[in-house]
């Protein structure tokens, strides 16, 4: 079905497909149960089943896959395929490549996670960036923000240009800007913990300005090399 007031608009094929009224400019290539819902106009759902674009995520494009959303507002953001995908409310310009059951919330502009399974890039977060592993997340305010990959490494509230390049569990702690884990198991930049440095290792811990490496290294004065 293509609906009153969607003017120019292209349903290629498949079954139970919508786009519905004022999405004008739009096309669902094929699949089943695709909808592109009331003014989200400009808008793409490549294939797949059950994906939606829901009203006035204009210029949004969904690949395929399975049960993908663009929610309200989410203008010009994209999800290229994979299963449960989400890209919340009023989060323009945004990008999910694939896997499972990945969330960019809301207010997290400009943001971008690539793939893997149930990554998170959390409220407000803008301009950060999950390149794939899993249950990794980027927590509220940690905008221009970054993790690689690996498995549940965490960068916490308004630990804003900090990185962490992989490993396991390892955790840049609240209000530590400017920081960077590179890899390995369970190392922490304490909270507060500004420009400080673990490069790997496992268990390492740091503050402000400082630097550990290792195994169970404790850098905590500021400004220590350990």
């Amino acid at each position: 079905t293509i609906q009153p007031n969607a003017s120019d608009s292209t349903i290629g094929g498949g079954s139970g497909n919508t786009i519905q009224t004022n999405a004008s400019y739009s096309t669902i290539g094929g699949g089943g149960g695709n909808a592109i819902q009331p003014n989200a106009p400009v808008s793409t759902i490549g294939g797949g089943n059950q994906n939606t674009i829901q009203p006035y995520a204009n210029d949004s494009t969904i690949g395929g896959g399975v049960q993908n959303t663009i929610q309200p507002y989410a203008s010009y953001s994209t999800i290229g395929g994979g299963y449960f995908n989400t890209i919340q409310t009023n989060t323009y310009y945004s990008t999910i490549g694939g896997g499972i059951l990945n969330t960019i919330q809301n207010n997290a502009n400009d943001s971008t996670i690539g793939g893997g399974v149930n990554n998170t890039i959390q409220t407000s977060a803008n301009d950060s960036t999950i390149g794939g592993g899993n249950q990794n997340k980027i927590q509220n305010n940690a905008y221009e923000s970054a993790i690689g990959g690996g498995y549940q490494n965490t960068i916490q509230p308004n630990a804003v240009y900090s990185t962490i390049g992989g490993g396991n569990g390892n955790t840049i702690q609240a209000n530590a800007a400017d920081s960077t884990i590179g890899g390995g198991w369970l190392n922490t930049i304490q909270p507060n913990g500004q420009f400080a440095v673990i490069p790997g290792g496992r268990s390492n811990s740091v503050t402000n300005y400082a630097f550990a490496a290792g195994y169970n290294a404790r850098a905590t004065n500021t400004g220590a090399f350990v």
